[in-house]
């Protein structure tokens, strides 16, 4: 009977002391800091190109101990001010945290900004015919088709140093990173959300080097095939990302 008393007895201290250490717990959880971060209300749905109001944002606390990254991606509750009148960038539905990638309209850097010590920007005329330019963005990297004019050339094909079958009736060169398309520096739906007008995207704008003062070989045969068609509308061939 002794034994079944004091095994009754340690239930009741071992339960008690796990109600302590939960009743601990539940203190030091409200006692914790929390970050306060900008979410779309219940009842709002936000679609791309919106301008986003201080009635359809809600303030939403979370625990300092679970913000890890969030903190460097989605603004806080104290910068409301930079969110409201923001254009969104794509489609929010209720409860969802307003992200900093989503409310940034495109930047509007000049080209000689986006290209490094040795490199200029050249434009590249396009076959509309065989071009998809919603589907390509800049910073993709492509290569051009060039039909063959006269005898064969040796050139260097994509960036394997390879050379292209003698008896072939066209080269692709490349590749060649975009800078823009057209006057679109960004992805189109980004551009469309900040009120941006939409060109005819004739052209595009690629990356060439400098070796010595001088274009490397295939941007060198890329311009020297646009003098002897006087700029004729290219094929554009898209690469897989890396």
């Amino acid at each position: 009977m002794k034994g079944v008393q004091g095994l009754l007895l340690s239930l009741g201290l071992g339960l008690a002391g796990a109600i302590c250490n939960w009743m601990y717990l539940e203190r030091l959880a409200g006692k914790e800091n929390r970050v306060s971060f900008i979410a779309i209300k219940a009842d709002y749905q936000i679609n791309i190109g919106d301008t986003l109001r201080e009635d359809q944002l809600a303030k939403i606390d979370i625990p300092q101990s679970a913000v890890g990254n969030l903190d460097q991606v989605a603004p806080r509750w104290k910068d409301l001010s930079l969110v409201v009148g923001a254009t969104s960038t794509r489609s929010y539905r209720g409860g969802e945290l307003v992200l900093q990638q989503d409310i940034r309209t495109p930047g509007a850097k000049d080209l000689n900004e986006k290209i490094g010590k040795n490199e200029v920007a050249i434009w590249i005329p396009i076959d509309m015919r065989t071009f998809n330019s919603a589907r390509v963005n800049p910073n993709d990297e492509v290569s051009f088709v060039l039909p063959r004019v006269g005898g064969p050339t040796q050139i260097p094909v994509a960036d394997n140093n390879q050379t292209p079958p003698t008896n072939s009736n066209s080269e692709i060169v490349g590749p060649f990173r975009i800078l823009e398309i057209g006057n679109r520096t960004g992805r189109p739906e980004v551009q469309r959300a900040a009120g941006a007008r939409q060109s005819i995207d004739s052209s595009i704008t690629v990356v060439a080097k400098l070796e010595n003062g001088r274009l490397d070989a295939k941007s060198e045969r890329v311009t020297e095939y646009m003098r002897s068609t006087k700029s004729q509308g290219l094929q554009v061939i898209l690469h897989p990302k890396n």
